[in-house]
C-alpha cells in the first residue's frame, strides 16, 4: 500500500495543475476583446443590481411662478413637489438655453414692468447685458430658497448639505460678481442675508425668512436698475459660452 502512495500524491498534483490551467485559460479567453464574451459569457447581473436600474434624467419643468411665490400663506403654502420643480428649473437655468427659457417664462409672468411683480421679475429677461450678468445672484438666491424649502418640507433632494452647497456658491458669486448698475449696498445686504446659518441650529424657518428677504431685496434692486423686462436676454443666447 505504501508503495502506491507516491503515485497517488503525484496524480493529485497533476489534477490540481490541470484545474489551475483550465481556470487560467478561461480567464485568458474571457479577456480577449470581442471574442472573449462570445466564448466565455459574462456572469449574469445579480437581481438586486438589476432591480436598481438606471435613473431617468430629470424632465424639464413648466415654471409656475404663482405656485412658487404664492400670494397667501407664504412659503408654507408651497407644495413639496413645487420645491423640487424649482430645484430642477434652477439647475436647467445654469445653461444658456436653460436661462433663455426660464427668463422668458418669468418675463411673461411678471409683465413689462419688473417692479409690478418683482419676485418673478428678478428672473425676467433683461435687454441690458450688465443686468443679465447680475441676475446670476438672483438665480443663486432662487435656488437657495428652493433648497431650504425642500429641506423644511422633507422633499426629495432636501438636505442640510444641499443648503450648504448653495450658500457656498452664493458666497463665491457675491465675492466675485460686479454689481453693475445695481446698488452695491443693496447687493451686499442681500448676500449677507442669504448666508444665514440658523438652519444649522434647527432654526430653519429663520433661515427661510432671511433667504426670502434677501431674494426680495435683490429683486427690488434689479427692478430699480432695469424697470422694463424683455422677451429674451441681450446676452447668453443659445450657443454663448456662459449663463447666469
Amino acid at each position: 500500500m505504501f508503495r502506491k502512495l507516491p503515485w497517488v500524491v503525484l496524480a493529485l498534483l497533476f489534477l490540481s495543475t490541470a484545474r489551475c490551467a483550465t481556470a487560467d485559460l478561461a480567464a485568458g479567453v474571457a479577456a480577449v476583446p470581442f471574442v472573449g464574451p462570445i466564448l466565455v459569457p459574462l456572469p449574469a447581473t445579480p437581481a438586486y443590481i438589476a432591480a436598481i436600474g438606471t435613473p431617468a434624467p430629470a424632465e424639464p419643468v413648466e415654471p409656475d411662478f404663482a405656485a412658487w411665490f404664492p400670494a397667501e400663506g407664504g412659503w408654507q403654502a408651497v407644495k413639496p413637489a413645487d420645491w423640487q420643480a424649482m430645484l430642477v428649473a434652477a439647475a436647467a437655468a445654469g445653461t444658456p438655453e436653460g436661462w433663455n427659457a426660464l427668463c422668458a417664462k418669468a418675463s411673461a409672468a411678471a409683465g413689462a414692468d419688473r417692479a409690478a411683480a418683482p419676485l418673478p421679475g428678478a428672473l425676467a429677461c433683461s435687454a441690458d447685458p450688465a443686468v443679465t450678468a447680475a441676475q446670476r445672484i438672483a438665480l443663486a438666491l432662487f435656488d437657495l430658497r428652493a433648497a431650504v424649502g425642500a429641506w423644511l418640507a422633507g422633499a426629495p433632494n432636501g438636505s442640510i448639505g444641499a443648503i450648504q452647497g448653495r450658500q457656498a456658491a452664493l458666497r463665491l458669486l457675491c465675492a466675485t460678481a460686479a454689481p453693475g448698475k445695481l446698488d452695491a449696498a443693496a447687493v451686499a445686504e442681500a448676500c449677507a442675508k442669504g448666508l444665514d446659518a440658523g438652519y444649522l441650529a434647527g432654526k430653519g424657518a429663520e433661515t427661510m425668512a432671511a433667504v426670502e428677504a434677501a431674494y426680495a431685496a435683490y429683486a427690488a434692486a434689479l427692478a430699480k436698475a432695469d424697470p422694463q423686462t424683455a422677451a429674451e436676454p441681450a446676452v447668453f443666447a443659445a450657443g454663448d459660452a456662459a449663463a447666469p
